[in-house]
């Protein structure tokens, strides 16, 4: 999959804004692409909530200890929220060009720890991604329109 100059325009903002934070800026870029050539918007949308969510309760996990009471509820959002993403990622790529997807199922959806650990840092790259994009809406202009 050849990504366009408009993909690696948003992905160096992006990078600038994450204050060049992002884990794996080409992999995002491949994820932007299909969703540009497929009309996947909003499966990129949902694809950001979800792993905001996920970096969420990994921030407040390594706020605890194993021994505080909170510490295994939030194990648990973790691994729901790992799951989830997981899905996310597999439902998202299951149509792609044999390249990206292939790709996506080594480093991202293999059951093994390089994997999670790749999966992990592509929540935190979609998070950015979230933020930014609450970011413009909220300081967008109000054009009026109460919808």
């Amino acid at each position: 999959m050849e990504i366009s100059s408009q993909v690696r325009e948003i992905i160096s903002v992006l990078s600038a804004y994450a204050r060049n934070g992002l884990r794996d800026p080409e992999m995002l870029a491949h994820f932007l692409q299909h969703a540009a050539e497929h009309g996947k918007h909003e499966a990129l949308g949902d694809l950001s909530f979800t792993a905001k969510y996920l970096t969420r309760v990994q921030s407040a996990i390594k706020r605890q200890t194993p021994e505080t009471e909170l510490y295994a509820k939030l194990e648990e959002e973790f691994s729901y929220g790992v799951h989830s993403f997981h899905a996310k990622v597999k439902d998202f790529v299951a149509d792609a060009d044999e390249d990206f997807r292939g790709m996506a199922e080594r480093h991202l959806l293999a059951v093994s720890q390089d994997a999670l650990r790749h999966l992990v840092g592509l929540a935190e790259d979609f998070a950015w991604l979230k933020n930014w994009e609450l970011e413009m809406s909220q300081n967008a202009p109000d054009d009026g329109d109460a919808g």
